[in-house]
């Protein structure tokens, strides 16, 4: 056999290639997604595997804003992960109610979301409308482990005179 019956042409090589580097694609690509499975399954961190559904275990808490001001009071909670809720606003002498769950394992106050999962809450600010942003002040939230000894919160937020900012006192029921 001559040595040109062996030799193959440039264009035969190139697609032999290509076909051996997309088999190994192919191959590296089942063997990370069967990787991936096997942490998942091993009790490793999956993404939005934490989420905890209802309210068994935890108790309500009704928070109650009541507005001092003589301007609208809206007010929001900071949640955790980057969300934030309305949680709506208030006419001057009105009061806003919200139940959020306290989490005695963790001390979380929580919110609930149209799903049924908890929303852990990291803050809740209440300012003047329509500069919500410039007036606004945090409520100050009762964050503690076991069973706290209130069943409700109450704030009432007010704006001394010429002061940039809401200040919402707490008072426990």
């Amino acid at each position: 056999m001559s040595s040109d019956s062996l030799s193959v042409s440039r264009p035969d090589r190139a697609s032999a290639v290509l076909k051996g580097l997309r088999a190994k694609s192919c191959a590296l690509a089942i063997g990370l997604v069967t990787a991936a499975s096997a942490v998942a399954e091993s009790g490793a961190y999956v993404p939005y595997s934490g989420i905890i559904h209802g309210t068994e275990g935890a108790t309500e808490v009704t928070l109650t804003v009541e507005n001092a001001l003589d301007a609208t009071l809206t007010c929001e909670a900071s949640l955790a992960h980057w969300y934030s809720q309305s949680l709506d606003q208030v006419a001057p002498g009105g009061a806003l109610q919200v139940s959020l769950w306290h989490d005695p394992e963790t001390g979380v106050l929580n919110l609930m979301n149209a799903t049924d999962d908890r929303m852990p809450v990291e803050a809740i600010w209440c300012g003047a409308a329509p500069n919500f942003s410039a007036t606004r002040g945090r409520l100050s939230l009762p964050i503690q482990k076991d069973a706290l000894p209130f069943t409700g919160i109450s704030y009432v937020c007010t704006m001394a005179g010429d002061a940039p900012r809401t200040t919402c006192d707490m008072a426990t029921d």
